[in-house]
């Protein structure tokens, strides 16, 4: 059955777990036309001669992406009246080049950049691509079930390397000339659950049988992370507490290349990961706002990604499935206790946080967790995925307890270097160059929780906010972002 599953040039399949979760949360936002998390990526882009309108070679390049990727124009069906309790299905059809281009790609003449463009998109059933002449920007939109952060970057490379093949080729050439030696993934690649498993997810709901180690350990991590609950959050707008959620916003700054190699210096010299420092400078500026009587810890969930774990375990059938559109990541749980003012205890200062992150980010995905019965034997965080997100699924689908506050504890997920997935240059000098000059990442937020990014890009530390304009000022979290760029530099014994 696994090398089936693995193989074959399948037009629909159910849902995995993972993906019903996300889109759990997408479906939220279906009175408001938008989308929870829904994921955008941005690239600032430079042309060389003689290259003079570029539209027709973005045009061309999102087709082949496409092709390449034939996820990005798949649809959820829902389940079927005669069972309620099927899966819904991801259906992909036949590619015809010049309606996908017509229907999903737009150039924006009306927008200033990115940011700007961010803010005014509702939901789209398809993945979506935009150009946007003023800032020189590309931009691809897709709901989170589909892909994930790290899946947008490798998608990103592949967009280049097609606008590359394009610029070398011309637009009018054929689609097989310019996709030579990149063919096609099947219509659309496995989910985690098959990866890990070679089957696909049990039907059924958490109610269902489990293997009880297994659901032993995906018990152990969703208590850790309840063991902080109700975490610190950030204020929101004064009045908000019966707001629905409007359009989303979003903030960046930046550290300069020399800045950031002292970041990273004093990052090496105290044995923390970079991510691990922005994770507590941006709980420490939290800790230092008032907070409900009842949150005295930092709690959250960190995106990991699986695609190296998967590679490690792989069969020769999985390693050759694509792993750029789909969902391949985790979330590991993060506790973080005495970050504000308790009596008789101490505060946590920056390093100790940073530490206690670095403990969490630094786990063996392979070797996760310990069974407790002597043997000494470990599961991999690949084996818990199934049970794990049926439990955050749960949990995340329940209501707030009564006498707790809402949450808005801030998040924060890391691409780490985007130079090892994306280069800074594609294509000849004598066909066409076209130079990345810039990269943005964000997430539309329907929650009360303002979602940080970090990525590093061309020698420098970017930190993204992504924020709804209902809970949040631009003002407001564009000081939050200053202010953890301070305590990060503070926190490395770097002078602002």
């Amino acid at each position: 059955m696994a090398q089936n599953l693995l193989t074959s040039n399948i037009p629909s399949r159910p849902l995995g777990n993972l993906e019903i979760f996300f889109k759990m949360l997408a479906d939220a936002g279906k009175p408001l036309r938008r989308e929870h998390w829904t994921i955008h990526c941005a690239l600032r882009l430079v042309f060389h001669p003689p290259v003079a309108d570029p539209v027709p070679y973005l045009r061309r390049a999102w087709q082949i992406l496409r092709y390449q990727h034939p996820a990005l124009g798949a649809t959820i069906s829902p389940s079927g009246a005669e069972d309620p309790t099927a899966r819904p299905h991801l259906s992909v059809g036949p590619l015809d080049a010049e309606a996908w281009a017509n229907d999903t790609f737009t150039v924006c003449r009306d927008h200033k950049s990115a940011v700007d463009l961010f803010s005014s998109l509702y939901s789209t059933a398809t993945a979506t691509g935009y150009w946007i002449p003023t800032s020189s920007e590309v931009v691809i939109r897709s709901s989170h079930w589909r892909i994930d952060g790290a899946g947008m970057a490798l998608l990103s490379h592949d967009f280049m390397t097609a606008l590359a093949s394009v610029l070398q080729h011309g637009v009018d050439a054929p689609l097989e000339v310019l996709v030579r030696g990149r063919e096609s993934v099947p219509s659309l690649a496995p989910n985690l659950e098959v990866l890990v498993r070679g089957q696909p997810p049990s039907v059924g709901s958490a109610e269902g049988e489990e293997d009880p180690t297994l659901a032993a350990g995906a018990d152990a991590l969703v208590a850790e992370f309840l063991r902080g609950v109700p975490s610190i959050g950030l204020p929101t707008r004064h009045g908000s507490a019966e707001s629905s959620p409007g359009a989303s916003g979003c903030a960046v700054a930046r550290l300069d290349a020399a800045t950031t190699a002292k970041v990273a210096a004093a990052c090496r010299e105290r044995g923390i990961r970079v991510t691990s420092a922005v994770h507590a400078a941006i709980i420490r500026v939290t800790a230092g706002f008032p907070q409900h009587p009842l949150s005295k810890c930092y709690a959250a969930f960190v995106p990991v990604d699986l695609r190296r774990s998967l590679e490690a375990v792989a069969t020769p059938e999985s390693k050759a499935v694509s792993k750029v559109v789909g969902l391949y990541f985790s979330g590991l749980p993060v506790c973080v206790n005495s970050v504000v003012p308790e009596e008789g205890k101490s505060i946590k200062g920056f390093e100790d946080i940073a530490r206690d992150l670095a403990a969490v980010y630094a786990r063996d995905l392979l070797q996760f967790w310990d069974v407790g019965d002597g043997s000494g034997r470990k599961i991999s965080l690949l084996d818990l995925a199934e049970p794990y997100v049926r439990r955050t699924t749960a949990l995340f689908g329940a209501p707030v307890p009564e006498g707790l506050p809402p949450v808005q504890t801030p998040d924060l997920s890391s691409l780490g270097k985007v130079d090892t997935y994306l280069q800074r240059g594609y294509g000849s000098a004598d066909r066409g160059k076209v130079e990345v000059a810039g990269f943005w990442i964000g997430t539309e937020m329907l929650n009360r929780c303002v979602q940080f990014h970090a990525w590093s890009w061309r020698d420098e530390l970017n930190l993204g906010a992504c924020f709804n304009l209902s809970y949040y000022e631009e003002e407001f979290v564009g000081d939050i972002l200053g202010k953890v760029i301070q305590e990060l530099l503070l926190g490395c014994g770097i002078e602002p």
